[in-house]
């Protein structure tokens, strides 16, 4: 049989349990060990024990153990060993026994899920278990709430130095850079960071080079798409207008279809091509 530590759990109603040392304390002095057979006076036990009194303290503080819940701690506890101390301690049986509430933002039902099973695995009792994840929650908060705050600096930012140098353009620049990333690189390109920690969308030279791209296609193309054999751009009056005209008998054409998301290019050209034709 292994060696096993005891922890007890003692009825804190009673009267709290004196150790040897304090009834040793308390002891008259008086020789009691002649009292007792000569084969038990050498027993280490009773070396601290001075009188009658105090053994008799000593046997009752006993019997109060001896009706104590004990839980068994094994010098070498094996898995099941425990598994066994720490179901008596609180830990459900199985990962369902928790209850995480998922908020659907920092906690999921997945990763609820998956949290379960790894507070199972650490063996945490259900008060562990969710302090725990309290704490990953306000973490994952605040770290949030940074980082949008530094997210929204950095677009005001932004959007100052480019009214600056755009002035009365801004919005439709803006609006046609917005375009060009959508068609040439796809939105998702936006969230994606600098080595600095910038996201590329709140980055102005990017912005400013999408804003060219989307000049760069109007300059050729009459349509919302680059053509595959650029035209010159030098244009007679003539051939503006019938451009416009082209535009204003497409009721399929982008100009028309406010839900379009190349509408605004579309207004852009037609007035290009007014001013082409009007001076």
């Amino acid at each position: 049989m292994s060696e096993e530590q005891v922890v007890e759990q003692v009825d804190q109603s009673a009267p709290p349990m004196e150790t040897p040392a304090d009834v040793a304390s308390g002891g008259s002095g008086n020789d009691f060990l002649n009292l007792i057979p000569e084969d038990l006076r050498s027993d280490p036990s009773l070396s601290p024990i001075k009188d009658v009194e105090n053994l008799a303290r000593s046997y009752v503080n006993a019997q109060r153990l001896i009706g104590a819940d004990k839980l068994p701690i094994p010098v070498n506890p094996t898995d099941e060993d425990l598994d066994n101390i720490y179901g008596k301690l609180g830990r459900p049986e199985t990962p369902e026994g928790y209850s995480f509430e998922a908020d659907g933002n920092i906690v999921t039902e997945d990763v609820a899920k998956d949290y379960a099973s790894l507070a199972h695995q650490l063996r945490l009792t259900p008060e562990q278990a969710s302090g725990v994840l309290d704490y990953y929650k306000s973490m994952a908060s605040n770290s949030m709430e940074t980082s949008q705050q530094a997210d929204q600096e950095s677009r005001e930012k932004v959007e100052q130095e480019l009214k600056a140098e755009w002035g009365n353009n801004y919005e439709s620049k803006l609006i046609a850079a917005s375009n060009a990333v959508e068609e040439f690189a796809g939105k998702d390109i936006l969230d994606m960071q600098l080595a600095d920690g910038t996201r590329i969308g709140n980055h102005p030279e990017f912005i400013k080079a999408f804003a060219k791209i989307a000049e760069f296609r109007h300059s050729v193309t009459s349509e919302d798409t680059i053509s595959d054999a650029p035209r010159s751009t030098i244009m007679t009056t003539q051939s503006a207008q019938a451009e416009i005209d082209a535009i204003m008998n497409d009721r399929s054409h982008a100009y028309w279809d406010r839900k379009n998301p190349n509408r605004q290019r579309a207004v852009e050209r037609v007035q290009e091509l007014m001013s082409i034709v009007h001076g």
